[in-house]
Protein backbone atom coordinates (compact mmCIF):
# COMPACT_ATOMS: atom_id res chain seq x y z
CA UNK A 1 0.00 0.00 0.00
CA UNK A 2 1.41 3.27 -0.94
CA UNK A 3 1.36 5.73 2.02
CA UNK A 4 1.28 9.93 1.23
CA UNK A 5 4.11 11.67 2.92
CA UNK A 6 3.24 15.88 3.44
CA UNK A 7 6.46 17.24 1.71
CA UNK A 8 7.74 20.38 3.67
CA UNK A 9 7.10 23.81 1.33
CA UNK A 10 10.14 26.02 2.48
CA UNK A 11 9.48 29.22 4.44
CA UNK A 12 9.03 32.01 1.98
CA UNK A 13 11.82 34.72 2.05
CA UNK A 14 9.81 37.55 0.47
CA UNK A 15 5.78 38.33 -0.49
CA UNK A 16 3.89 40.86 -1.97
CA UNK A 17 1.19 43.49 -0.59
CA UNK A 18 -1.57 41.00 -1.78
CA UNK A 19 -0.33 37.74 -0.20
CA UNK A 20 0.86 39.67 3.32
CA UNK A 21 -2.88 40.59 3.53
CA UNK A 22 -4.07 37.52 2.75
CA UNK A 23 -1.78 35.24 4.62
CA UNK A 24 -0.07 37.68 6.94
CA UNK A 25 -1.06 37.43 11.18
CA UNK A 26 -1.14 41.53 11.73
CA UNK A 27 -3.64 41.58 8.55
CA UNK A 28 -7.10 41.27 10.28
CA UNK A 29 -10.55 42.89 9.67
CA UNK A 30 -9.16 44.98 7.17
CA UNK A 31 -6.90 46.79 9.48
CA UNK A 32 -3.49 46.25 9.68
CA UNK A 33 -2.10 45.52 12.97
CA UNK A 34 0.69 47.20 14.44
CA UNK A 35 -0.57 50.53 13.49
CA UNK A 36 2.71 52.11 13.22
CA UNK A 37 5.43 49.72 11.66
CA UNK A 38 8.18 50.01 8.68
CA UNK A 39 8.47 47.82 5.64
CA UNK A 40 11.63 48.00 3.41
CA UNK A 41 10.48 46.67 -0.02
CA UNK A 42 12.17 45.97 -3.07
CA UNK A 43 11.02 44.80 -6.53
CA UNK A 44 11.04 41.30 -6.83
CA UNK A 45 9.46 37.86 -7.17
CA UNK A 46 6.66 36.54 -4.43
CA UNK A 47 7.43 33.42 -3.13
CA UNK A 48 3.84 32.66 -2.70
CA UNK A 49 1.95 33.29 -5.69
CA UNK A 50 5.44 33.86 -7.77
CA UNK A 51 4.20 37.16 -9.42
CA UNK A 52 7.23 38.80 -10.53
CA UNK A 53 8.21 42.71 -11.06
CA UNK A 54 6.46 43.28 -7.59
CA UNK A 55 7.06 45.21 -4.43
CA UNK A 56 7.88 42.12 -2.38
CA UNK A 57 9.16 42.09 1.95
CA UNK A 58 9.56 39.49 4.33
CA UNK A 59 7.02 38.01 6.23
CA UNK A 60 7.58 39.25 9.37
CA UNK A 61 6.66 42.74 8.24
CA UNK A 62 3.05 41.26 8.12
CA UNK A 63 3.49 39.44 11.51
CA UNK A 64 4.93 36.43 9.80
CA UNK A 65 2.28 33.90 8.22
CA UNK A 66 -1.07 32.22 9.74
CA UNK A 67 -0.55 29.01 10.38
CA UNK A 68 -2.87 27.47 7.22
CA UNK A 69 0.11 29.17 4.77
CA UNK A 70 1.80 25.94 3.96
CA UNK A 71 -1.52 23.89 3.25
CA UNK A 72 -3.01 26.96 1.13
CA UNK A 73 0.26 26.68 -0.84
CA UNK A 74 0.35 22.61 -1.08
CA UNK A 75 -3.10 23.06 -3.20
CA UNK A 76 -1.89 25.29 -5.64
Amino acid sequence: MKTMVKTKVKYPAFICDTCGTHYGKWWQVNAYHPAHHCATYHMGECNLCKATNVPVTEPRDYGHLIDEWEEIQRKM
